[in-house]
């Protein structure tokens, strides 16, 4: 029968040590960095904020959320950076833009995007040609812990009923902001 430790080739007490280390510790050692070192990076979740500002005049929302913040969040829903890293997206509930700003920080958004609906004759005061009017979904893309503003826009939204979303265009513009900061180191 063989003993424990010839089987590890383990020198009895009392003996030098020197050559279990040159069998067995720098072997794994080596094995282990060059392993870690070959692993590719995992990429990164970079969380977003999605919060539609709540109008003064409107008392509730359906969804809470607001129309256009959840309809952002299908659009972005699954998207990744082109570094791989993917969105975490956490929508609030529409809220005054008074409360935005500490919850922005007490949830420690990386990223948000803040969205206003603003009516046709607050913009323009005309209505469009074919007697079309429009209101406008304005949007801006900020840092969560510093407020810098990296993107700003719009989309339309025809009336009497929003057959066609500003939804496609937008998320695209958020993803060239987010993937232009990201990359740039700027998380």
């Amino acid at each position: 029968m063989v003993s424990r430790m010839e089987f590890f080739n383990v020198q009895p007490p009392g003996q030098s040590t020197r050559r279990f280390v040159k069998l067995f510790v720098f072997p794994g050692l080596l094995f282990v960095l060059s392993t870690s070192s070959a692993l590719p990076l995992q990429p990164r979740a970079v969380s977003l904020c999605v919060v539609d500002t709540k109008l003064p005049y409107v008392s509730l929302y359906d969804p809470p959320a607001g129309p256009f913040a959840t309809g952002m969040y299908r659009q972005l829903a699954g998207r990744q950076l082109k570094d791989g890293s993917k969105l975490h997206i956490i929508v609030f509930p529409a809220s005054p833009e008074s409360t935005i700003v500490p919850e922005i920080h007490r949830v420690n958004c990386s990223w948000v995007l803040q969205l206003r609906f603003q009516l046709a004759d607050e913009v323009f005061g005309q209505t469009y040609p074919r007697r079309t009017e429009f209101d406008s979904l304005l949007y801006t893309v900020w840092n969560g812990a510093t407020g810098e503003i990296v993107k700003r826009g719009s989309g339309l939204v025809p009336l009497p009923k929003p057959v066609l979303t500003p939804y496609t265009s937008i998320g695209k513009q958020v993803l060239e902001a987010l993937n232009h900061r990201v990359d740039g180191g700027h998380k």
